[in-house]
């Protein structure tokens, strides 16, 4: 199977996966549900880049637009990108380029250097971080288009603090979940690494050799 073609597969992979995880939500009293759909948006950037992992929530939201309900607890439609949750949708598809783009290509080498592990915790750490820069704007503006204004601090409650100890674990889950597969994504994706997995073990046999 060609490189091209694996992507598409991946790139559908990763679209459907986001699209399953409209159904692992968790309703809150602010109307901006815990979902899974971040985990799986951000994930698909790290492990397919900012390209191929746009596409994939590109994809998502274009079908979610279309009516189909793929948006957090099986929601569809465009009311959802124009409703309180919209800027949370924007937000995961600006989390996943800046991940993609950071990271770069997934490359064999990385697999056992710290240096590059401390990289991809940080910036998994600003992904999920990104999601709620368009987020909690839009939410205060939608809301008091609909008369009930909220202050920042209101929005946080709302729409941040009851979310940080589910995006904790899902970070965590990102990010190790990224150190385990870039290196496969890298072999199958964007081409042969043989060489490079060999230059990485030499170099791992002689770090211990010393």
């Amino acid at each position: 199977m060609n490189n091209k073609l694996l992507r598409s597969v991946f790139i559908a992979l990763f679209a459907a996966l986001i699209c399953a995880g409209c159904v692992i939500a968790i309703p809150l009293p602010g109307g901006v549900p815990i979902s899974s759909q971040n985990f799986f948006c951000i994930l698909s950037g790290c492990l397919l880049g900012s390209w191929y992992g746009g596409f994939s929530v590109l994809l998502w939201i274009l079908l979610g637009a279309a009516g189909i309900p793929v948006f957090a607890n099986a929601h569809g439609g465009l009311a959802v990108l124009l409703g309180p949750t919209g800027g949370y949708i924007w937000g995961y598809a600006l989390g996943t380029f800046f991940a993609g783009l950071l990271l770069g290509k997934a490359d064999i080498r990385q697999a056992k250097n710290p240096a590059v592990v401390i990289k991809t915790a940080i910036i998994i750490f600003i992904a999920y971080v990104i999601v709620y820069l368009p987020g909690i704007p839009w939410f205060m503006h939608v809301m008091a288009g609909k008369g009930k204004p909220q202050t920042f601090v209101t929005a946080l409650k709302l729409t941040f603090i009851p979310f940080i100890p589910g995006d904790l674990i899902k970070y965590v889950l990102t990010v190790i979940l990224t150190l385990a597969l870039r290196p496969v994504a890298g072999r199958y994706l964007f081409g042969d690494n043989s060489n490079a997995e060999k230059e990485a073990l030499e170099a791992l046999k002689n770090q211990q050799n010393q």
